[in-house]
């Protein structure tokens, strides 16, 4: 597979951590991956920055933003709504173009979603219909927190229809202290999904050191990670 599409369960989950830290640790192994973020809304002027750019910084992608980023809107909002407010409409085809872009130019492309999966890209496109027309796998963001796994579950099953493939969950720590159900997401979690789960990410503190962030992503999922992308 040329390419692994990482979404969440919700927004705020940590997507953009994990994306950004996996594309690290990839090149820290001496994998050439590349990060994306087709849609990103909230942006200042409408120019690529937040997420995008925690993207490239992290992963130290030599890669422009604009090449990043496909589609930047100011408003704060669901992309579709973004979109809309400034007269634009989201093109498949031209995210489908500087994917395969990336994916000429190296070994291995990751593409962050924008929130959870039926989030709307479009009169009739949501974030699952945009996994769907890549044709890649998705490694779904769960946040280690009390309601988790009702979200986690919901969002499996609605792949699962979709005919997604899921090649694991990784649970993200949002915050340093948990609540009492983190003791048992995991457990329960992992004896009623068939989705393999890769490990949990500790939580990363306000100041995201990228040393930091690849201790957490070695210790949390690194073993899953060396399997999937076969690290020699």
């Amino acid at each position: 597979m040329p390419g692994l599409f990482i979404t969440g369960t919700d927004t705020n989950v940590g997507k953009t951590l994990v994306t950004a830290g996996i594309a690290a640790y990839l090149r820290e192994c001496g994998i050439d991956a590349a990060v994306m973020k087709p849609v990103e809304s909230g942006c200042r002027r409408g120019v690529s920055s937040g997420d995008s750019a925690y993207l490239k910084k992290i992963s130290r992608s030599s890669e422009p933003l604009n090449r990043i980023n496909t589609y930047a809107f100011q408003a704060p909002l669901a992309p579709s709504v973004a979109a809309e407010l400034e007269g634009v409409k989201i093109s498949f085809k031209r995210i489908h173009t500087a994917f395969r872009h990336l994916e000429r130019r190296h070994s291995f492309v990751l593409v962050e979603g924008a929130g959870g999966v039926a989030v709307p890209l479009g009169p009739r496109q949501s974030v699952a219909d945009l996994i769907a027309s890549l044709k890649i796998p998705t490694l779904l963001v769960a946040r280690m927190a009390l309601g988790t796994l009702n979200h986690s579950f919901l969002t499996l099953e609605y792949l699962r229809q979709r005919r997604i493939p899921v090649v694991g969950v990784v649970f993200n720590c949002t915050e340093r202290r948990l609540d009492a159900s983190a003791k048992y997401n995991l457990q329960t979690f992992q004896e009623r999904s068939p989705v393999p789960v890769w490990g949990v990410v500790k939580h990363v503190g306000k100041i995201h050191h990228r040393e930091e962030i690849l201790e957490k992503i070695q210790s949390g999922i690194g073993p899953a990670l060396e399997a999937y992308f076969e690290v020699k």
